[in-house]
C-alpha cells in the first residue's frame, strides 16, 4: 500500500523533469549557434574576375557592326564601340539607317544604335573633368572668395583713387572758370568804360567843334566887308 502511494509521486516527478530538459535543450542550441558560427571565407574569382554567386553587369564595350550599305543585306566592313564620335552625313531612304563618316571611313548604321546626345566613355570622361573642376573649386573655394575680395578690393581703391583725382580736376576746373569768369567781368566792365570815354570824347569834340563855328561864323559877320569902288560913265 506504501508504494502504491509513493509509485504515483515518482513518474510525476520524473516526467515533469524530462519536459524542462526537453524545454531547455533548443534554447542551448540556438545560443551556441549565434555565439560558434564560424565566418565563410570569401570566394575566390577566376582570371576574369567572376565566381559563382557573384554579380555580372553588362559591359560597355559592346561592339555595333558597321555596313557598306542601308541594310542587314550589306556586308560588314567594321564595328564601333559605345560612345564612339561619328559625323552624320544623310539618312536612308526609308529613314531607318544612317550614313556615317570617322576620320575617312565612309559607313552605314542603323538609326536605332544612334543619338545627338554623348555617351558611353567619353560621357564618363567628360563628367569625370567635371566633378575634378568642381571639386578643386570646392577645396579652393576659400582661397578662390580670398583672392575676389582682395580683387574688389583692389578696384575700389583704384576707382577711389580715380574719384578723388576726378573731384581734384573738377575743383581745379571751377577754380579757372571762376577766374575766367572774373576776367571777363572786369574786361568787359573795362570795356563799357571805354566806351564811355570814346562817347564822352566824341562828345567833346563836337561840342568844341561846333563851339568853334559858332565863334568863327560870328566873327565872321561882324567883320567889316570892304567896299567896292563904282567905277563911273566917262561920257
Amino acid at each position: 500500500m506504501h508504494f502504491n502511494k509513493i509509485l504515483p509521486f515518482t513518474l510525476a516527478l520524473s516526467l515533469g523533469f524530462s519536459v524542462g530538459l526537453a524545454s531547455a535543450e533548443p534554447a542551448v542550441e540556438v545560443d551556441k549557434a549565434q555565439v560558434a558560427a564560424p565566418e565563410q571565407p570569401a570566394p575566390k574569382a577566376d582570371a576574369n574576375g567572376y565566381y559563382v554567386g557573384g554579380p555580372v553587369y553588362v559591359s560597355e564595350n559592346v561592339k555595333i557592326w558597321t555596313r557598306s550599305g542601308p541594310s542587314e543585306g550589306y556586308r560588314v566592313t567594321g564595328s564601333r564601340q559605345i560612345g564612339d564620335e561619328l559625323t552624320f552625313l544623310r539618312y536612308s531612304d526609308n529613314g531607318r539607317w544612317a550614313q556615317l563618316k570617322k576620320d575617312d571611313d565612309t559607313f552605314w548604321m542603323p538609326l536605332e544604335n544612334l543619338t545627338p546626345k554623348m555617351c558611353g566613355p567619353l560621357l564618363v570622361t567628360k563628367l569625370n573633368k567635371e566633378i575634378e573642376s568642381l571639386n578643386y573649386r570646392l577645396d579652393n573655394y576659400d582661397n578662390e572668395l580670398s583672392r575676389q575680395l582682395k580683387t574688389a578690393q583692389e578696384q575700389l581703391a583704384h576707382l577711389t583713387k580715380e574719384n578723388t583725382q576726378l573731384k581734384s580736376t573738377l575743383t581745379s576746373k571751377d577754380a579757372t572758370i571762376n577766374e575766367l569768369d572774373e576776367l571777363y567781368r572786369e574786361y568787359a566792365e573795362r570795356l563799357e568804360t571805354k566806351e564811355l570815354d570814346m562817347q564822352m570824347r566824341w562828345w567833346m569834340q563836337g561840342a568844341i567843334i561846333a563851339f568853334c563855328g559858332a565863334i568863327a561864323g560870328v566873327i565872321f559877320v561882324f567883320i567889316p566887308r570892304p567896299v567896292r569902288k563904282q567905277k563911273r560913265d566917262r561920257y
